[in-house]
């Protein structure tokens, strides 16, 4: 009997001790469950957060994007009116999201008709309005570079009685812009937009046929 008693007395005292030790896991547990919980709800919160400020932040873009374009098409517009007197024309750019990729399209109204680009007045719309363009983008996204452009035969298409036109939007760009533009072309009349011209012969020789202190020869 005692032999019994004493047997009894450990199993109760090793059940304690099991006893005891999964309280202390059950309070781990539940430790650990209250503290994934908090985590939980801090994700959530700072997901809702994040969901709010990325709908800001897209409102932003395309409030940015949609005065950016429009200033852009009013530019490319007025830079085109003032060298193409034949019709009224109007630029205006659309962007769009296609599979995930953003695409811009330039669309041109000519007499309030959307057309293609070649058929305003052929490639000499699609010249200005590139050369117009190109400016604009490359002064908004390297402000570095503002100060000088090198172009090749920018308007070669343009009809000759455009170019005195082209010419003054070109000397009042670069005037009112403080930048220098460097081109190259066969065209005499544009050297009425230079302040210095060179003739470049066969064989390399370089004259002088055009500067701010002498007339033009």
């Amino acid at each position: 009997m005692t032999t019994e008693v004493a047997q009894l007395r450990t199993e109760l005292t090793t059940l304690g001790s099991r006893n005891d030790r999964f309280r202390g896991q059950a309070e781990l547990l539940e430790g650990q469950i209250d503290t994934l919980t908090d985590q939980r709800d801090t994700y959530a919160e700072q997901g809702g957060v994040q969901e709010k400020a990325l709908v800001v932040l897209q409102r932003l873009e395309e409030t940015w994007r949609g005065h950016y374009e429009k200033a852009i098409a009013g530019l490319g517009g007025q830079g085109i009116n003032s060298v193409f007197a034949d019709a009224e024309y109007e630029v205006l750019l659309e962007s769009s999201i296609k599979r995930g990729v953003a695409n811009l399209d330039i669309i041109l109204v000519k007499d309030g008709e959307r057309v293609r680009l070649k058929g305003g007045s052929g490639g000499s719309v699609v010249q200005v309005l590139a050369y117009l363009l190109r400016y604009f983008m490359t002064t908004s996204q390297q402000p570095e570079w503002r100060r000088m452009e090198a172009l090749d035969e920018p308007f070669s298409m343009l009809a000759a009685e455009q170019r005195p036109a082209l010419c003054q939007l070109v000397r009042e760009i670069t005037d009112r812009l403080d930048f220098q533009l460097f081109l190259s072309s066969h065209e005499d009349e544009l050297l009425d937009a230079a302040d210095v011209a060179y003739h470049v012969w066969p064989g390399g020789r370089v004259e002088l046929i055009k500067s701010p202190e002498g007339e033009r020869t």
